[in-house]
């Protein structure tokens, strides 16, 4: 078990995880970096349910089904919902239990259960990142640029096994830059890459690390950005990411990146952020980042490192007003290898520090907003009602979506009926009529 992650798995000799990609989209290595022993990450209470944040069960799903949950001794009735990376065994819980048991055949595993602490970032522009190996030096220099760039006044840092250093290495350079950092450690394996269109297919730790730390500890932040230590956010404007993504109507901006090159370290042996100073042109955008209101509309979905998972609308929150630079050379090699195009492509372009220090000298001075709530009780009172079923709706099983929308088309269609007294047949056929015009 992982000392800041209540995780389980099973011993050598019982069940395993199979690999839902074919042989032929493997790469070599692949089945040594695919992790088939873990059953969760971790387990948390929040809203009277314990929470299992399981890499995608795959196979063994229908062992979670044919076992049996106790917390505390006491049979709990398990939920299991699955998506891309990650799957979710829920568990109801009235009171926050101390220990949660799964028993299957004769597999035994059992992990403590920890409570949600909502209140440690309530309030607070959060980063929250994975990491592995980077040198203290990029991660210093990543979280000092968002702290004065971009107003982050916390870091979430799930160290995933690294050798160089420790974790509370890791703390104290993050004190350094001013932000209250929490550095959170797993040496799970990070993940096999697999051959296109399944390279990223079971890379499970960092889904299931951002959703764990979601559940556990951001539920109540003002807004989080998730984005990796080699990767520095900037606006086009002197709004921040995260204002930007506070003050939106449905608490989400994401927005695309492009690659930045290091020739060569201009200080020290280290190539360094601010190194980055070269572009190839016309190269394809990076994917797309996010910045998220846990407290909003979409405050219920996954987190994927790219994308809320099961939001057919994504797409739709892809803003201009951001970009991030992606730093091709910093780089241990744990996700990819650094790959330098000829020299010949590349085109000199400002650094981030020089394009964000641009920005801010065009609007000297700004502040920081902060909405403020100036309605009255009653229209607080829809809007958290609004806030409350938009939760809730989006996050259902999209076959539930769907379901749900259907019925409510059909409820509009009869309520117009009952008020001009036509057949809901003929409102039908209104309706079909328009698609053929």
């Amino acid at each position: 078990m992982d000392e800041d992650f209540a995780t389980a798995r099973f011993e050598r000799g019982g069940p395993r995880r199979l690999s839902r990609v074919a042989p032929k989209y493997r790469k070599d290595g692949y089945a040594e970096a695919f992790d088939d022993q873990t059953l969760w990450l971790d387990a948390i209470r929040h809203d009277g349910i314990v929470t299992l944040v399981c890499p995608r069960l795959n196979n063994l799903a229908s062992a979670v089904r044919q076992g049996t949950f106790y917390l505390d001794g006491v049979v709990a009735k398990a939920s299991v919902r699955t998506f891309y990376r990650h799957s979710l065994v829920r568990l109801k819980s009235p009171v926050q239990p101390a220990r949660v048991t799964f028993a299957s055949g004769t597999s035994r595993l059992e992990t403590i259960v920890h409570p949600a602490e909502p209140e440690r970032f309530r309030g607070r522009n959060v980063i929250v990142t994975v990491s592995k190996d980077n040198d203290l030096v990029w991660i210093e220099d990543f979280a000092r640029f968002h702290a004065q760039t971009q107003g982050a006044e916390a870091i979430v840092l799930v160290d995933n096994g690294s050798t160089l250093y420790e974790p509370g290495d890791i703390a104290r350079v993050l004190e350094r830059t001013g932000l209250d950092a929490l550095v959170l450690s797993t040496s799970l394996p990070f993940g096999p890459r697999g051959r296109r269109p399944y390279g990223n297919t079971e890379l499970f730790l960092q889904t299931c690390a951002l959703n764990a730390v979601r559940l556990r500890f951001l539920q109540q932040a003002r807004a989080v950005l998730c984005c990796d230590i080699d990767e520095l956010v900037l606006g086009r404007t002197s709004t921040s990411v995260f204002d930007a993504t506070w003050h939106s109507r449905f608490g989400l901006t994401r927005f695309g990146g492009e690659w930045r090159y290091a020739q060569q370290p201009a200080h020290g042996p280290v190539v360094r952020h601010d190194d980055h100073r070269f572009l190839v042109a016309n190269k394809r955008p990076c994917p797309a980042k996010w910045c998220v209101r846990p407290s909003g509309p979409l405050g219920d979905l996954q987190w994927r490192p790219h994308i809320l998972d099961g939001f057919v609308f994504n797409w739709a929150f892809r803003s201009k007003e951001f970009t991030y630079h992606h730093c091709r050379q910093i780089t241990t090699g744990w996700k990819r290898e650094s790959v330098m195009p000829e020299a010949a492509r590349l085109v000199p372009s400002k650094t981030a520090w020089q394009i964000a220090t641009d920005t801010a000298r065009e609007a000297p001075g700004r502040q920081v907003p902060r909405r403020a709530e100036r309605t009255s009780g009653t229209m607080q009172a829809v809007r958290r009602v609004c806030v409350g079923s938009s939760r809730r709706f989006f996050g259902l099983r999209p076959a539930l979506q769907a379901a749900s929308l259907a019925l409510a088309a059909f409820l509009g269609l009869a309520a117009e009926e009952a008020i001009d007294n036509d057949p809901v047949s003929q409102e039908f056929a209104y309706l079909m009529q328009g698609f053929y015009d």
